[in-house]
């Protein structure tokens, strides 16, 4: 199987033992760079094809979510859902028609998101299946191949091992950092006046609730009071990071004083979701392009892996691993193994900045 660089960081990722929300939102975006598409999902479904949680690049709002759910969901998604897990193949692909698109359905969650071509994968894991896998495109893009399908099939066994490790309480021990941001103007109340197109996925995932159709309508309440209670907290300590724990991952929240001409105020109140230390070194690795062997290396020695360790996980001999030791040490110009770690969170940035 060819070593596409997005394939080795796919399988470095999915190795990295994250619980599968923590793990999602930075494993999507390194997929489409395998198989091409304009954004993706994950849907973990129970036994009857009910969504029980999922992550998404493009959601709808919790209102559009709920009316998914009482006028879609049963039709739509548990029927084919389940006729895609009793498939032979795990892939399959369709291309939306114009009376789809036309339907309820279409202009209900196609048109809103975007989604004309659909290329699915259920996901399993020894057997168990943990839900199913989405890729779309749009009305003007090409549809998904035979290629697609296959590239697709040779790393399901990666996504099947990533995605199995169960969601812990909080994740502990993480060294972070801010890779995505949303902002939104506030009422002193926490009324929202304006968000950005980032704020409504973000918020959910701090809120830190599984995230389903089924649950979508009471967030109508209950993220308000979550967005109360957090701006009550920022603003009892205005100078302080704010930060919350989910098993989406770690959230900071910052708040910035607006005041207008007529004496009006808003708060803003800016959102950021922090990397795990794993996922920024894969990602450090992954920027700037070592070889696959040297990237998997690096990310082992940056996480203070001896080279006994390093070739047990690999599978390699012991001089094999001590000559990619080498090479890693010489390809990043450092000579010590606690540089190696710096060096990828700093490719990181560099790459961010960029």
């Amino acid at each position: 199987m060819s070593q596409h660089p997005a394939r080795v960081t796919l399988r470095q990722l999915c190795h990295l033992g994250l619980p599968a929300p923590l793990l999602l939102p930075s494993l999507l975006p390194v997929l489409r760079e395998l198989v091409p598409a304009d954004h993706a999902g994950f849907f973990f479904c129970d036994e009857r094809g009910g969504i029980t949680n999922l992550y998404a690049e493009r959601m709808l709002p919790p209102n559009a979510m709920a009316g998914f759910h009482d006028r879609h969901s049963n039709e739509q998604f548990r029927r084919q859902y389940l006729a895609r897990v009793a498939a032979p193949r795990p892939t399959s692909r369709r291309s939306m028609g114009a009376d789809e698109l036309a339907s309820a359905y279409g202009r209900d969650v196609l048109l809103p998101l975007g989604i004309a071509q659909l290329l699915y994968a259920i996901v399993r894991h020894q057997g168990q299946v943990l839900g199913q896998l989405s890729l779309y495109r749009g009305p003007d893009a090409p549809p998904f191949s035979d290629a697609d399908e296959q590239t697709l099939a040779g790393v399901l066994h990666y996504l099947g091992h990533g995605l199995a490790v169960p969601s812990p309480v909080a994740p502990h021990a993480l060294q972070d950092q801010a890779i995505e941001e949303a902002l939104a103007v506030l009422t002193p109340e926490g009324h929202e006046l304006w968000a950005d197109e980032n704020w409504s996925r973000l918020i959910r995932l701090a809120h830190g609730n599984a995230i389903a159709p089924a649950s979508a309508l009471a967030e109508r309440e209950t993220l308000p009071r979550f967005v109360a209670a957090v701006l009550a907290a920022v603003q009892s300590a205005p100078q302080a990071i704010h930060q919350v724990v989910t098993s989406w991952g770690r959230f900071a929240f910052r708040r910035h004083s607006l005041h207008s001409g007529d004496g009006a105020q808003a708060v803003a109140l800016r959102l950021s979701r922090l990397a795990a230390e794993p996922l920024r070194l894969a990602q450090g690795a992954a920027a700037l392009g070592l070889s696959p062997q040297q990237r998997e290396v690096a990310v082992l020695m940056a996480r203070g892996h001896s080279n006994a360790e390093i070739a047990e996980q690999l599978g390699v001999s012991g001089n094999t691993a001590a000559y990619h030791a080498k090479q890693v040490f010489a390809r990043l110009g450092v000579h010590e193994r606690s540089a190696i770690a710096r060096v990828l969170g700093e490719a990181v940035s560099a790459r961010q900045d960029g």
